[in-house]
């Protein structure tokens, strides 16, 4: 949180439970989205830079990824723009690998995957997380450095592990009323008008004092899992020149306790549909890479 927020909050962020991967196992995912608090778990020793980068390239390369493109130097109100390429050009290619304002980042659903993720995590994955079944899911996602993200919240329980580069997180808990939501009818309804949450208008969004003296503020490590529990706000900034992070993306019973969240689940998925947006759904056959 900058001078500014602390200032104006006058206090410090909330502690946030911190496992080993021993007591992460001993919980199980289960216990840990029953609990609904954020949470790190130590999960294995960074690797050398690079590492994971080299490994992605040579296990995914050929696989089709969304990339989203975006000016992202200014508060820019507009969606981004989505197209499709092999994931090898966004790490060898140009314009890509010269970005330095966070304007492109890519992502694709690799649940139907299963062996790599499993080789890249260094597990049986699919034991611990049901990423399988339908409607959940598991992506790689990578950016360069730059990435600013918007204040927003997600309908599934969030397991990610971070790989390559560092991500800070900065998450408050469920609600609506203190987030000033954008327009439900233009899709919007999981982002927050304020965009930033790290330097609040404080005189234009007065509420969102509230949520934020609830915040958590995070830096995810290289080896590191952050569990996000479902409609948990975040805004997540990347830190590092390349982040790169597999996370796994499951329903869970809570989205029926929470109506407007279910309501806006229901809503957006249709509203993808219709406006042919970027739905996060696997490539129907993996165009490349080990499989």
């Amino acid at each position: 949180m900058n001078d500014t927020a602390s200032a104006f909050l006058g206090i410090e962020s909330v502690p946030f439970p911190r496992l080993s991967l021993d007591e992460f196992l001993a919980w199980g995912p289960d216990a840990i989205i029953r609990a609904d608090v954020p949470a790190v778990v130590d999960v294995f020793p960074p690797a050398e830079p690079g590492f994971y980068r080299s490994a992605v390239i040579e296990k995914l390369g050929n696989t089709n990824v969304a990339l989203f493109a975006k000016d992202r130097t200014k508060e820019n109100e507009t969606r981004a723009e989505v197209t499709k390429i092999p994931l090898r050009d966004f790490f060898e290619s140009e314009p890509y690998k010269s970005n330095m304002d966070g304007r492109y980042r890519i992502v694709s659903n690799i649940k139907n995957q299963p062996e790599v993720i499993n080789e890249l995590l260094g597990f049986d994955t699919g034991k611990m997380f049901d990423y399988q079944a339908p409607l959940n899911s598991a992506n790689i996602w990578a950016n360069y450095d730059g990435l600013r993200g918007r204040s927003h919240f997600d309908e599934f329980e969030n397991f990610n592990f971070q790989l390559e580069g560092r991500k800070r997180f900065i998450v408050m808990p469920p609600g609506f009323k203190n987030y000033y939501v954008r327009s439900v009818l233009r899709g919007y309804a999981n982002t927050s008008e304020a965009i930033r949450v790290d330097n609040p208008d404080v005189k234009r969004f007065p509420r969102l004092a509230a949520a934020l003296a609830q915040r958590r503020d995070i830096v995810l490590e290289p080896g590191q899992m952050l569990y996000l529990p479902m409609g948990w706000w975040h805004q997540v900034d990347g830190l590092d020149r390349v982040n790169i992070n597999i996370n796994f993306w499951l329903g869970s019973a809570k989205i029926f306790r929470r109506p407007l969240m279910l309501a806006d689940s229901l809503y957006k998925t249709a509203f993808r549909k219709l406006k042919g947006f970027y739905d996060y759904q696997p490539e129907q056959t993996p165009v490349g890479g080990k499989k």
